[in-house]
């Protein structure tokens, strides 16, 4: 993706070395990994991401009480600026950890919708334009730069129902955010399914319209099969840099266990 800052005149003399380069990292990224297991904080070159959460619960038999077995919090990765596009030779020439800025996961049961109900809201700040703006006005600079800068943020609303009937008024509510979905996790993954047909997985994902979001779920059932979906995907290589004060709330893929 473009940065801004390198456009700028003054170069890093002004803005600082995040004005080094013309690229943010990720601009490889237009295909998540099928696992979420291949993401790193360093990573490959085309792997690396801002943030990421997970987060996973365990039970003994539908209904009973969930066990957490895993709540990682919202973990950084890296903001990288790249001296050209990866894919004509660029390398990073410098880089900023994201500060975290949210950070909450649960998981209950709902007897009335036979359903358990996960819930995953994250947020980290980009430092770049702090960083840039305080080699031009110090800390008042910092503070304006981080002002200005929105955080890149997602809250995720996940359900594992036993059976397959969705309640009325849950299908009325995700009506209401069917229209101009962001999800395009079916066309980039069509042949990807848990198996089984007797149990549902539904929900909602909030995100802002930039940058790129993926949603892994996990389910293994016991007997040694065990089933990774990227359920959410939003992708937004082909999106402006300022969509992300946008925000919208979209249905995930439904699919059965």
């Amino acid at each position: 993706m473009p940065n801004p800052l390198f456009s700028l005149p003054g170069g890093t003399g002004r803005w600082g070395p995040g004005a080094c380069g013309p690229r943010f990292g990720g601009d490889l990224i237009v295909v998540p990994p099928v696992s979420h297991t291949t993401w790193s904080p360093a990573g490959g070159p085309a792997l690396t991401f801002r943030a990421k959460q997970s987060f996973a619960f365990d039970i003994s038999s539908f209904g009973a009480t969930p066990a957490i077995t895993l709540n990682t919090g919202v973990t950084p990765g890296l903001t990288t600026v790249l001296t050209a596009p990866r894919r004509s030779g660029g390398t990073v020439c410098f880089s900023l950890t994201p500060t975290v800025t949210k950070s909450s996961a649960s998981v209950t049961w709902n007897g009335a919708d036979h359903w358990y109900e996960v819930k995953l809201n994250g947020a980290a700040h980009d430092p770049v334009p702090a960083a840039a703006l305080s080699h031009v006005g110090g800390r008042v600079g910092a503070a304006l730069g981080h002002g200005v800068t929105p955080d890149l943020e997602w809250e995720l609303l996940i359900r594992f129902q036993g059976g397959t009937s969705v309640p009325f008024t849950t299908r009325a509510r995700y009506g209401t955010h069917a229209a101009l979905s962001l999800d395009v996790s079916a066309a980039f993954f069509p042949a990807l399914a848990f198996g089984g047909s007797s149990n549902l997985v539904h929900g909602l994902m909030t995100v802002r319209r930039f940058p790129s979001y993926v949603a892994y779920v996990t389910i293994d059932p016991g007997g040694g099969t065990i089933s990774t979906v990227p359920l959410y995907f939003a992708e937004a290589s082909g999106r402006d840099l300022l969509e992300i004060v946008i925000g919208q709330t979209d249905v995930l893929r439904q699919l059965t266990w």
